[in-house]
């Protein structure tokens, strides 16, 4: 809904003031007068102009000077139009060179003040709008990545949020990095057991335990039942240390299925980040050593020793 535009004059001249009020008294504008600078500052902040009429004049201050304190506190961004009787060049130059919108020049034309002033208003009208339009644009933009970015089961970052803002991180931050390749331990039987909607409640619980564990971790949804871990500004120990802490977390949490409880484990495979190797080099000996914990049976953290394959 279209928001009542309001227009703010601020001159020591009661007879201007109230001719303004004459000239708008038929239009759909809501009005406010101020005789000086002192009341004119509570004004703006109290009223929210969307367009000021300032008088160069004013019995406490200058136009000019008064132009700035209204900028620092005008969270409305108004229009300001200079009202005044000097004509000088220079005056009207100085006036649009502070960032006056116009520089009306007394007497002026009843019928010209009001186009200009509704030029102006309109003008600030569609400002407004555009601006609300780009931030309106800008928040749906910020979800979308954020819905790309993110695993629609587990809320965690998914692969493409890896790809395009975790993989440039690693070329900034090469060192004191330690990877964690997650998988849960026999998933196919806790699905066939108690079924799918039970095994997504262990994979979102998995996930919150994870994504809870440390400040410095990133958790990833790698695919399936398997999670990546990244632990910046982490030595090999206290990485081991974390891995081993959510290991044993999940061990110890309580599942539920049908009002009965249920445990499952995860592996986890370690990899010191290499910046002599790729990331997926990387990610790779990650994952050779979770499978290298799944073959000496599961529930474990084992760092990757250099031999390959699975």
């Amino acid at each position: 809904m279209d928001t009542i535009p309001r227009l703010l004059i601020i001159d020591d001249s009661a007879y201007i003031c109230h001719m303004i009020e004459q000239i708008f008294s038929s239009e759909n504008i809501e009005l406010r007068k101020a005789n000086d600078g002192a009341h004119a500052l509570q004004a703006v902040t109290a009223f929210a102009p969307d367009l000021i009429l300032l008088d160069v004049v004013l019995p406490d201050t200058e136009g000019y000077e008064l132009y700035h304190k209204i900028k620092e506190i005008d969270k409305n961004n108004a229009s300001i139009i200079f009202l005044t009787s000097r004509d000088q060049d220079a005056d009207v130059v100085k006036g649009f060179s502070l960032g006056a919108c116009d520089y009306i020049k007394k007497p002026f034309h009843n019928e010209i003040l009001k186009s200009r002033i509704q030029v102006h208003l309109q003008e600030k009208r569609m400002k407004d709008d555009l601006r609300r339009m780009n931030e309106e644009m800008a928040d749906s933009m910020r979800k979308l990545n954020t819905l790309a970015y993110r695993d629609p089961l587990t809320g965690l970052y998914n692969r493409r949020y890896t790809e395009e803002q975790l993989k440039p991180r690693f070329l900034r931050e090469p060192y004191d990095i330690v990877l964690s390749m997650c998988d849960v331990d026999n998933f196919k039987q806790i699905n066939d057991v108690y079924g799918h909607e039970i095994g997504d409640m262990v994979l979102i619980g998995i996930a919150n335990i994870m994504e809870s564990s440390s400040s410095r971790m990133t958790a990833i949804r790698w695919g399936g039942e398997e999670f990546l871990l990244v632990l910046f500004q982490t030595g090999c120990e206290e990485g081991y240390k974390l891995n081993e802490r959510i290991r044993r977390d999940i061990e110890n949490f309580p599942f539920y299925s049908k009002q009965k409880a249920f445990h499952c484990t995860i592996s986890i495979g370690l990899q010191r980040y290499d910046p002599q190797l790729s990331f997926v080099q990387n990610v790779e000996h990650a994952d050779a050593a979770l499978y290298k914990g799944k073959r000496s049976g599961k529930n474990c953290c084992l760092w990757y020793d250099g031999i390959q394959g699975r």
